[in-house]
């Protein structure tokens, strides 16, 4: 990740997951070059990139109804 446009969109879902008690991570894998993990207690899920974290966080929160 290294445009400032998904730097920005990154900083945003980490806050609005703070905001639901929810901790994003980024890092950089082995053969995935992006993996985003979600935690809340002792639950956790692994994302690929910031459109399905996007896409969960509205789910799980309720702000978007797919």
């Amino acid at each position: 990740m290294t445009t400032a446009v998904d730097q920005k969109r990154l900083a945003t879902l980490t806050a609005t997951a703070a905001l639901a008690g929810i901790i994003l991570h980024h890092t950089e894998g082995d053969f995935v070059p992006n993996i985003f993990i979600v935690s809340r207690w002792a639950l956790t899920r692994e994302f690929t990139d910031l459109d399905a974290v996007e896409a969960w966080l509205d789910l799980v929160t309720g702000k978007k109804v797919a």
